[in-house]
């Protein structure tokens, strides 16, 4: 279990539910299969799938948690379609024009006849607790995505005591510091091969650049008349590759071959789990705190 996407968030108090504590709270809302009338329903998975036993998994005291969610698919084109199908219908036969509330019920008819047999999508969104560093890790391409975990897991728990890392300087700010200077670039950090600019004003402009030397005098000039980095391309200590957004997500990480090595010691589903978690987990613990020392953390100095 190699998280791709990550959004992290700190504890503002310690963390001090066991795993077993966890699990209990979690089966109060354990996910379930939608409802014929529900177009989605979510719920706590086991993170280990049909191989495990427990809604928390746990390893190096660090707590993995799951989050599945189904919805039914009914696109909104044949929805329409068919409320104009029906509604023309109507004024054929009874002469008259259908109005903006009868259109509404005829929708509303239809949803309730095509929800029963709309084909129903899964999705699932992995996160961990690191109590003894007071993290919350979610691996998410969206933020919206993380803020559903968070929700859920807050109305299961009751309270949920978790907030965004706050920097003295932006994301935005000093990643593009950082491109126009190589010396000012933190320790153990490198810039790779691709960047995003942006402008703001009347009109939004965007520069989008892969594989290309970021120290160029072309890259250069776009920031020099006044273009800012949104996301970056960076890696940390040969280990991780990652793109830094300026919203402080880390996107499409990749681990490093030694790490990837390093877990591959074979055995069964279980044993391959907890090797990559705790691998993943401590990589990450030791990268959080580097990145944020970078934007001068102002939390918990």
């Amino acid at each position: 279990m190699w998280f791709r996407n990550i959004h992290f968030y700190r504890f503002e108090e310690p963390f001090t539910m066991t795993g077993q504590k966890l699990n209990e709270a979690l089966e109060s809302r354990k996910a379930r299969n939608c409802g014929q009338m529900e177009t989605a329903c979510e719920g706590w998975a086991m993170p280990l799938g049909l191989d495990g036993r427990m809604l928390v998994h746990e390893t190096d005291g660090k707590l993995m948690i799951c989050l599945r969610r189904e919805d039914k698919v009914l696109p909104a084109s044949l929805v329409r379609e068919q409320v104009e199908e029906k509604a023309f219908k109507i004024e054929q036969e009874a002469g008259r024009p259908v109005g903006r509330k009868e259109r509404a019920d005829i929708r509303d008819q239809l949803m309730q006849e095509l929800l029963p047999r709309a084909l129903v999508k899964s999705s699932f969104t992995y996160a961990y607790i690191d109590p003894k560093n007071s993290w919350l890790i979610v691996n998410a391409a969206s933020a919206r995505k993380a803020e559903e975990l968070i929700a859920l897991l807050r109305k299961t728990l009751g309270m949920l005591n978790v907030v965004l890392p706050q920097t003295n300087i932006s994301p935005e700010s000093a990643m593009t510091q950082w491109l126009l200077s190589a010396e000012s670039l933190p320790q153990g950090f490198d810039v790779e091969d691709e960047v995003e600019l942006r402008a703001t004003g009347e009109s939004i402009s965007v520069i989008r650049c892969k594989h290309v030397d970021l120290a160029s005098n072309e890259i250069r000039g776009h920031v020099a008349s006044g273009k800012r980095v949104h996301r970056m391309a960076m890696n940390w200590q040969g280990r991780l590759s990652f793109v830094l957004y300026d919203d402080l997500s880390i996107r499409r990480i990749r681990y490093g071959d030694e790490l990837v090595d390093q877990a591959d010691a074979g055995g069964d589903e279980a044993t391959r789990f907890d090797a990559d978690f705790a691998i993943m987990s401590a990589e990450i613990s030791g990268f959080v705190p580097a990145l944020l020392a970078a934007l001068n953390l102002t939390e918990g100095e």
